[in-house]
């Protein structure tokens, strides 16, 4: 016999077991039997997993209902859908045990062999779900503990549930049902009509009942991080509804009603399967904040633009190719999230967002910008890491309020001499491009206090780098330095310096007047001496030298702090004072 799957033939449903074991009482039938066996392991075990598939996912084809119901069980989608059936029915006989241990309950588990069907699964289904959602309810876990309801069979529970939330709670104004690991919402949630908060984050429904939309006050309503694969178009008729987390399910389409929430200010469906965004003229006029990452969308409709209180946009991890011209007029937009998208240009109409104050472009493929970048007059964050830029709009020195400009990982060749009248700016990344040269101009940033050149091919840096009186950060590794300007020494407030990996075969003596230097990596260049004016770098807690030319080190570097870690390998050192080899360990 066919021992491949865990079923058992008392496992089944007795409309099913009786012929069976009627046939296989007869030892000259036992192939008959094991045929049968093999028909049932293979066509009716599988028909109902597909079954409970589709009912916990009306819609869809078999594959996403499979893939939401291994979810929502924990299974491992490689086992026999006959296994997969096992493991939903104990799973469920457990959970339901454990909310109503009564013994009358256990004896028709263990005795009748009968569960093994849709309408058992659907019965169980609704009412363990009735139960968790009564134990969260003010009063409900109270009711439940009585001794004349305690032990009550779980059928019977679940109608009582019917009949104590009417009368119980139509007073109830917040509910909470985080984490209880509801599969289903029962239909009585309709009921709660005072409900203006619901809480549902962290369970695994995969549909809401119609019910939902009789909750006419409500206000706040939070499916975060679910399995929902469908929205009712009852979803539409919660008018006062004010925030809606739909973030973290499984949704592919929203329904055309979602446009009616008239007083919506918050939409999340971050991290679903949205290929479109259903927005039409004239709908959600209230929203404030849209979040949509992490989805499948490729385009944005035209009447997006009609979003007029739109202060926050996110759209990263999604397939944009471009954006459309009426984006222009979502004209109280100070937030616009477009990392790791496909984008290789921006619309010029971008330029309107006159209230724009961040606008995030990681990971495109952008080549250029538009001038009208320079009209956003009150933008603080501009990110462009990881796109194909080879230079910069000259307009970007009309962007008055920019604090920080990401630019790390282009194909940027030269800065532009305007980069100086960005006066506000307080950071500035530029990590692996091609720059070779930077402007003078670059001085005049007076607010600056990060730097990042790291990994370009800088063979100099300009003597106005000096002026650069707030700066902390400087990093200028993977570069091709072979001098430092002794400009370098007026940088006063300037806590890390990285040089590692070029170069250089000295430092200038002015090294020793940045007072307040806490990291100096210096190691992989070509340094053959080390100026005495180390010994005035009193807050150095990180000198790293390894990997030089060094054959000999200043006595000065004996009076460094005791704290300081000091990195010396790899040097063809000689000669080195005994108080000086102890002091680093050499």
């Amino acid at each position: 016999m066919n021992t491949s799957s865990s079923i058992t033939l008392e496992h089944l449903p007795n409309e099913i077991l009786a012929p069976i074991l009627k046939v296989c009482a007869a030892p000259s039938l036992y192939s008959v039997c094991t045929r049968w066996r093999h028909l049932l392991v293979t066509e009716v075990m599988p028909s109902l997993y597909k079954q409970i598939g589709k009912m916990h996912v009306p819609q869809g084809d078999v594959n996403k209902q499979a893939f939401i119901l291994d979810k929502i069980y924990k299974l491992e989608a490689e086992l026999p859908e006959a296994t997969k059936v096992n493991a939903i029915f104990k799973q469920i006989f457990a959970l339901a045990s454990s909310l109503s241990p009564s013994e009358l309950e256990f004896k028709w588990i263990t005795e009748e062999k009968r569960y093994f069907t849709l309408n058992n699964y659907s019965s169980y289904l609704i009412n363990i779900n009735r139960l968790l959602m009564w134990k969260k309810i003010p009063g409900g876990e109270e009711y439940l503990d009585q001794e004349a309801i305690k032990y009550l069979p779980l059928q019977v529970k679940g109608k009582l549930f019917r009949d104590w939330i009417e009368r119980y709670g139509k007073d109830i104004k917040d509910l909470d049902l985080t984490r209880m690991g509801l599969t289903l919402l029962p239909a009585e949630i309709g009921q709660l009509l005072q409900l203006k908060s619901l809480n549902l984050e962290q369970n695994q429904l995969t549909t809401l009942p119609i019910e939902i939309g009789q909750l006419s006050r409500l206000k706040a309503l939070n499916l975060e991080n679910n399995q929902l694969a469908t929205l009712p178009a009852e979803t539409g008729q919660l008018l006062q509804l004010k925030s809606l987390n739909l973030g973290g399910n499984q949704l592919a389409t929203l329904p055309a009603e979602i446009g009616q929430l008239f007083q919506l200010e918050e939409l999340y469906l971050d991290n679903n399967q949205l290929t479109i965004f259903p927005v039409e003229r004239g709908q959600l006029p209230q929203l404030q904040w849209l979040y949509l990452k992490n989805n499948q969308l490729t385009t944005l409709p035209s009447a997006i633009g009609q979003l007029s209180q739109l202060k926050g946009f996110y759209l990263d991890s999604n397939k944009l190719i471009t954006l459309p011209a009426e984006i222009g007029y979502l004209s109280q937009l100070q937030y616009l999230y477009l990392n790791n998208n496909q984008l290789a240009i921006l619309p010029v109409e971008i330029g309107k967002l006159s209230q724009l104050e961040g606008l995030y472009l990681d990971s495109n493929h952008l080549t250029s910008l538009p001038a009208e970048i320079g009209q956003l007059p009150n933008l603080y964050i501009l990110y462009l890491n990881n796109n194909h830029l080879a230079t910069l709009p000259a307009e970007i020195r009309q962007l008055p309020r920019l604090r920080e400009l990401r630019l790390n990982n282009n194909q940027l060749t030269t800065l532009p001499v305007e980069i100086g009248q960005v006066s506000q700016l307080h950071s500035l990344h530029l990590q692996n491009n091609q720059l070779s040269t930077l402007p003078a101009e670059i001085g005049q940033l007076s607010q600056l206090q990060r730097l990042e050149l790291n990994s370009n091919q800088l063979t100099a840096l300009p003597a106005e780098i000096g002026y650069l009186s707030q700066l902390q950060y400087l990093f200028l590794n993977n570069n091709q330095l072979t001098t430092l300007p002794v400009e370098i020494g007026q940088l006063s407030q300037l806590q890390w310096l990285y040089l590692h990996n070029n170069r250089l075969t000295t430092l200038p003596a002015e090294i020793g007047q940045l007072s307040r230097l806490l990291w100096l990596h210096l190691h992989n260049n070509q340094l053959t001496a080390f100026p005495a004016e180390i010994r005035q770098l009193s807050q150095l807690l990180d000198l790293n030298l390894n990997n030089n030319r060094l054959s000999s080190l200043p006595a000065e570097i004996g009076y460094l702090p005791d704290w300081l870690n000091v990195n010396l390998n790899g040097n063809p050192l000689e000669n080195i004072p005994e108080k000086i080899k102890q002091r680093f360990r050499l």
